[in-house]
């Protein structure tokens, strides 16, 4: 009697990290003084290297195509393109106006990317997407995983170890940390060394 076949391996499923939302309040009475407040805020977030684009939404629906962040942060793109439009699209909007404004990351572009080198046998070009994608977005566990997967086939079994151990802790009973687990079981090489234990409390017998 034949043994029945063994069902596929899933991919891990994929976890983008979701837009950063934000109210932001303008007053037709004030509107230069409220785009330097917000363009203060998203330079902040730009320094932070996390999100790539700025997405503006008026009830939920998107009123201006996505902006690059550094366009927003920059002072010739706050005075020339995106203050012209949002001035603009203020005095449309009759009275005091709440946005919702998105900073979106684009870590998924680069993944994809990293992605694709991979299968096409380019390691290089994949750990280099990998790693943007990582710098954009370093607690997306899919994307340690991928970097752990292309240094296992490059070699460096030391930084695949680390870089799957990252995965397996940022999404511990979810696809990413199990494929990790189970990819960090075909490493060779010893495990990363365990924690002492604690110091036994003061008068305890030695």
């Amino acid at each position: 009697m034949k043994k029945p076949k063994a069902a596929p391996r899933k991919a891990p499923q994929e976890k983008a990290t979701p837009p950063r939302t934000m109210p932001f309040e303008i007053d037709p009475r004030k509107v230069e003084e409220s785009l330097q407040k917000f363009t203060d805020q998203v330079v902040v977030w730009a320094k932070k290297g996390r999100y790539t684009k700025v997405r503006f939404k008026f009830r939920g629906k998107q009123l201006l195509p996505d902006i690059p962040l550094a366009a927003v942060a920059a002072v010739e793109g706050l005075t020339f393109y995106w203050t012209g439009l949002l001035r603009a699209l203020v005095f449309n909007l009759a009275g005091r106006t709440v946005l919702d404004v998105e900073l979106v990351n684009d870590s998924e572009k680069h993944l994809t990317r990293g992605k694709e080198a991979l299968l096409s046998g380019d390691l290089d070009e994949a750990l280099v997407q990998f790693r943007k994608a990582r710098d954009m977005d370093v607690e997306n566990p899919t994307v340690h995983l991928n970097l752990g997967i292309a240094f296992k086939l490059k070699g460096d079994h030391l930084s695949a170890r680390a870089a799957l151990e990252k995965a397996r802790s940022l999404d511990k009973d979810g696809p990413a940390g199990v494929e990790a687990e189970r990819l960090l079981g075909t490493l060779k090489g010893p495990a990363a060394p365990a924690a002492p234990p604690p110091p036994p409390p003061a008068g305890a017998p030695a």
